[in-house]
């Protein structure tokens, strides 16, 4: 019989213990999941507030839209260029977040959009959910699976499918500094939510049916080809003096495994 090497915790090659009772809640991504919420629910308080109450109340209210980083990125031309006017639908709280936004990029490069963003939050709860009834659903999961294989051959546009955001960042941009208005609004999937309640058909409607139904089968599908404020954290986290940087001889847990 031949002998079974025992790992030795923390030597390299060794084997993750599993985790049981609170350490298992204890993890950087359940910290991760309660800061998600919190902005959501921060936002969704505000929109909420801001449709009860509308900016012609008594109390003035701020819009939800206010706090988006985009904005800033938007209005800055005309900020800096007309006497510190805004474009419409934008604040100074928007480029007050925007340099917010661009520390944190240079700093911790796509945390932003991994810890804060209130639609990359909602895109993983729709992966999330499409995981739960893949589970409980193994006809599903056959179909799902099925699905991708027959797409197998189109997995070589990804690469280049990850350009389009780029795009999307110099129109949006681009368009404001030139017609001095958000020439991407009525397309975007996040004002589009934040805004539902108006009930205004926009092509940002589609954008975001499409949006949620892609995320079903494709984990952050905005994020990864459409999100413009995605492509302005890439550019700037390719100067970003901290990075990860992996250890392959280090990697080696999972050879124990065979």
């Amino acid at each position: 019989m031949a002998a079974q090497s025992k790992s030795i915790p923390g030597a390299p090659g060794s084997i993750k213990p599993c985790l049981h009772g609170l350490k298992v809640l204890l993890t950087h991504q359940t910290f991760r999941r309660i800061v998600q919420t919190g902005v959501a629910a921060f936002i969704a308080f505000l929109a909420i507030q801001h449709v009860v109450i509308r900016e012609n109340g008594l109390v003035v209210t701020a819009s939800p839209e206010a706090f988006c980083p985009l904005g800033g990125l938007e209005t800055l031309y005309k900020y800096f260029t007309a006497g510190g006017t805004f474009v419409s639908h934008t604040h100074l709280s928007n480029v007050v977040v925007l340099f917010s936004f661009l520390a944190v990029a240079l700093l911790l490069r796509s945390a932003f959009c991994g810890w804060l963003c209130p639609l990359g939050f909602l895109q993983d709860l729709v992966s999330n959910f499409s995981s739960v009834l893949q589970k409980r659903f193994p006809g599903l999961r056959r179909g799902i699976a099925s699905l991708k294989k027959r797409g197998a051959r189109l997995a070589v546009l990804d690469r280049y499918l990850r350009y389009l955001k780029y795009l999307v960042l110099a129109w949006a941009v681009g368009g404001s500094f030139y017609f001095g208005y958000m020439v991407f609004r009525d397309y975007d999937p996040w004002s589009t939510l934040l805004n539902i309640a108006e009930f205004s058909f926009t092509p940002g409607v589609i954008v975001l049916v499409v949006t949620l139904v892609a995320s079903f089968f494709i984990e952050r599908s905005w994020c990864r080809y459409a999100c413009p404020l995605g492509a302005a954290s890439g550019l700037l986290g390719k100067v970003s003096p901290i990075y990860l940087k992996r250890e392959e001889s280090a990697c080696t847990s999972l050879q124990n495994l065979h």
